[in-house]
């Protein structure tokens, strides 16, 4: 009993948190590219209809009945709460666009690569999806690196350009690495369930080009992180504040933790 009431303790405070970070709209109403309040309106409307469409295909598998089709939907509409879940939690605020571009690629992916079968239609469609996961790794991590950098650390900026690139390539390669042994083990458990597509097709060629993708499209968003902020002096700042947010997060976790114990 004293262990469930711990859980729900704790949870209580994260829902606390949840709602009092969503609700405070002076952190919340942030978009990457404008600062004008129509585009953030305008985007986050955008999320919203496209967090949706991702429970089409999960519904639509329940007619014909695909169990790993319908786990891999379920899977990808859950992440497509993530950033909200994650924000509340921590208190963190995530850009928009930022937002946009995982809801994009996780449609990419459910309801057009796989439920549509663009991944069997058109031969470099998985190539795409995979430069574009590169990519919204990479722009995805940066703002949680430099800002953590600029808010907790006093390293030369040379210093921090490395980290920033080292960081995000390394993350983006751990997260491609862990895709690709849940296709490998998907593959292996479902390899011979009727209608199931293959992610790998047992080529080591194809796991090797898909690694490399992602790298092609991390450079790719670390390069137009850094062009953008050249532009944008207002953007380090809030930046700074998501960093100072993320570690006084994850200092009172671990207060909560040391009094727990």
């Amino acid at each position: 009993m004293r262990q469930i009431r711990s859980i729900m303790g704790v949870l209580s405070v994260y829902l606390r948190s949840f709602v009092d970070t969503m609700s405070d709209r002076s952190l919340m109403n942030r978009s990457l590219f404008s600062s004008n309040l129509n585009v953030y309106r305008a985007l986050k409307w955008f999320n919203i209809v496209f967090s949706f469409l991702l429970f089409i295909p999960v519904f639509a598998s329940l007619a014909s009945f695909n169990l790993p089709h319908l786990l891999g939907y379920l899977i990808m509409a859950f992440l497509g709460y993530a950033t909200w879940i994650f924000q509340g939690i921590t208190g963190v605020p995530i850009f928009e666009e930022i937002r946009f571009l995982v809801l994009l690629h996780l449609n990419l992916h459910s309801v057009f690569g796989m439920w549509l079968e663009f991944y069997n239609r058109f031969v470099i469609y998985d190539d795409i999806l995979h430069i574009h996961g590169g990519f919204l790794g990479a722009v995805a991590i940066f703002p949680f690196v430099l800002g953590s950098s600029l808010a907790w650390s006093n390293l030369p900026k040379r210093a921090v350009k490395w980290k920033v690139w080292f960081s995000a390539l390394s993350i983006v390669n751990m997260f491609g690495v862990f895709w690709e042994i849940f296709e490998f083990v998907s593959d292996k458990i479902f390899g011979s369930y009727p209608g199931y597509r293959m992610a790998q097709e047992n080529s080591l060629n194809d796991t090797m080009l898909d690694l490399i993708y992602n790298n092609v499209g991390a450079s790719i968003g670390i390069l137009v992180f850094w062009w953008y902020l050249r532009k944008s002096r207002d953007l380090n700042a809030f930046m700074e504040k998501m960093g100072r947010k993320l570690g006084e997060f994850l200092v009172t976790g671990r207060k909560r933790a040391k009094t727990g114990n």
